[in-house]
This record gives structure tokens, C-alpha cells and sequence, in this order.
């Protein structure tokens, strides 16, 4: 009796796992074979490391900078990178808002240290936000703008970057990383760019020396004839009459 007590006590406390329904498995079953079926893969990226960053910004770094990002294949990405920028996947956002998480702002940290290297620290740093493809496109174009600004903030709230060197610009879901899956969150991502790049990169040439001025040739002096001697008045001239 006291062992059927026991095993009845045991058995109240144990929490009773529910089973899923036939319906729900074969719904299970149906969007795992179409994840299959449909080739899609996690996208996640490599972000450069503060010296990168700060050689992709500058004019004067020639060493190549790439981010690597698994999960895209080529010919499947249409944005190209910028010379003068870099992008970072990173820096994420509570859903559906413009509040910065806690990982955002440690990348963002790093960031800051890359925009304040003495070799960057002269110029001005357009802060680009982009957006996946959910959602309609003027949703879409205020919330890049609102993370882009928060990301801007924040560079000048804690890391007291001056406000004039960065300027926040968002572009919603017009330039997807991933046009042919929106929804990826490697769409999700933004982008710094150094506004002076151009104009700091284009080479300067000497300007060409003005041709020397050529002195006028002296013109060759010649001798003029000896004037002739006048002749003398004859005495049959009129007006030597005395008259």
C-alpha cells in the first residue's frame, strides 16, 4: 500500500509533457522540407577587425579590405562595397525599434576607435542605415533613418565625437544586400563611409610652368647714307636779286 502511495505521489509531481498534435508535426515537417528544398542558409559575417575599418576610410591605405560573409554565393549579392566604407551586420536593433542592444553598442565601440584614429579624425563620416525587404517601403525608410540617427548618437553621446563630422542618412529597403531573399538578415546591416574620400583620394598634379617669356629680338640697326652736301645758289637765282 505504502509503495502504490509512493508511486502515485511520484508520479503527480512529475510535469506532464504535452504531445504535438498530428497537424502541428506535419506542419513542422512541411516548412523544414521547403527550408531544404528551398536552399535557404543562415547568413552571418566576419566583421573587420578596428585596423581594417580604419584602412577602409582612409585615403592613403593601398592594402585590399574585404568582409567576408558566409552564406552568400556569388552572384547573389548586388551591393557592392564603396571605396572609402565599410559595412557591419553587427550593429542590430530591438524589433521594430531604433534602441540599440547590447551587442550594437560594444561594435559600436569599435567603431568609435576606428573614427577617432588621428588618421580619420579629419573627416566626415556619412552613417548609412538599411532595412530588410519586410514591410512596406516608407515603413521601412523611417525606421533606417530613426537606427541611423541612434547609431549617430550614440558615437557622439559616449564617445564625444563631434556632431559635425557625422551626418545619418537612411535608405529603408531601396539597396538590399539580398534582392532575391528580402527577408535575409544579412539586408539588415550598416554602412560607414568616409564623405571626403573621393576628394582626399584624387591625385594631385603640379601645375604646368608658364612658358618663359621670350625677349622681343632686337631689331639689326643700319647706317643710314650721308646726307648730300646743298648746293650752292647760282646768281641766277630769282631770289638772290637783293630786291
Amino acid at each position: 500500500m505504502l509503495r502504490n502511495l509512493t508511486y502515485l505521489s511520484t508520479s503527480a509531481a512529475a510535469p506532464v509533457q504535452p504531445k504535438m498534435s498530428r497537424a502541428a508535426r506535419c506542419v513542422y515537417l512541411l516548412v523544414c522540407g521547403l527550408s531544404v528544398a528551398l536552399g535557404v542558409t543562415r547568413v552571418s559575417a566576419e566583421e573587420l577587425s578596428v585596423d581594417e575599418m580604419i584602412c577602409a576610410l582612409s585615403p592613403q591605405c593601398s592594402m585590399p579590405v574585404g568582409r567576408t560573409v558566409r552564406g552568400i554565393t556569388a552572384g547573389t549579392s548586388t551591393s557592392a562595397r564603396t571605396a572609402g566604407s565599410f559595412e557591419n551586420h553587427s550593429i542590430n536593433f530591438e524589433f521594430n525599434s531604433a534602441q540599440l542592444t547590447a551587442a550594437a553598442q560594444r561594435e559600436l565601440d569599435r567603431v568609435a576607435v576606428a573614427l577617432t584614429d588621428p588618421s580619420i579624425a579629419k573627416y566626415t563620416i556619412v552613417i548609412h542605415g538599411h532595412t530588410d525587404g519586410v514591410g512596406s517601403a516608407a515603413y521601412n525608410q523611417v525606421l533606417s533613418e530613426r537606427r541611423a540617427a541612434a547609431a549617430r548618437q550614440y558615437l557622439i553621446t559616449r564617445h564625444e565625437i563631434d556632431p559635425n563630422r557625422l551626418t545619418a542618412k537612411g535608405h529603408g529597403k531601396s539597396l538590399l544586400l539580398l534582392p532575391n531573399d528580402p527577408a535575409n538578415e544579412a539586408n539588415r546591416r550598416v554602412v560607414f563611409e568616409n564623405a571626403n574620400y573621393a576628394q582626399a583620394a584624387a591625385p594631385v598634379f603640379p601645375s604646368p610652368k608658364a612658358p618663359a617669356a621670350t625677349p622681343p629680338r632686337a631689331r639689326p640697326v643700319t647706317s643710314r647714307p650721308a646726307a648730300r652736301p646743298a648746293a650752292p645758289a647760282s646768281s641766277s637765282d630769282p631770289e638772290s636779286d637783293g630786291f
